[in-house]
């Protein structure tokens, strides 16, 4: 569970740097993330959470092109059954699509280590932000 609490801040001159760099890059992946949602939307005509497959401007195999079929458990859930055991378990596979339907936070909450990985001024950014921004973006596009 996440606690949010308000402060206000006085910053030094270098956390001022750094505060106003995260700033920078949460809003460059916001824009990069909308921005993929628009280009569903061009594509497809459709909203982010369908793809009618008779009216699809490209082909579906252009349109799914990038988007991974499976995503890869890389550790134990932390949802346990009733004898203490995860529920879902390191290296289960999960479907990006299902029945048609794009799960798009899942894809790009899953793109976030490549994204670090091509980028690494991101590392210094704290995980939960960039899952933030990921949040703020599925909820705009509704």
């Amino acid at each position: 569970m996440l606690l949010k609490y308000k402060y206000k801040l006085k910053p030094h001159k270098r956390q001022t740097v750094i505060i106003s760099s995260w700033l920078h890059m949460a809003r460059k992946q916001y824009n990069y993330r909308l921005a993929e949602s628009l280009n569903w939307f061009e594509a497809t005509r459709t909203l982010l959470n369908a793809c009618p497959l008779n009216v699809s401007v490209v082909p579906v195999e252009q349109v799914y092109k990038n988007i991974p079929e499976f995503r890869v458990q890389t550790r134990d859930g932390r949802k346990k059954d009733s004898n203490g055991n995860p529920i879902t378990k390191k290296g289960d596979q999960h479907p990006n699509i299902v029945n048609g339907y794009v799960l798009w936070e899942t894809v790009q909450l899953a793109d976030l280590t490549q994204t670090k990985k091509l980028f690494p001024e991101y590392k210094s950014m704290h995980s939960q932000v960039l899952q933030d921004v990921m949040s703020a973006c599925a909820n705009h596009n509704g």
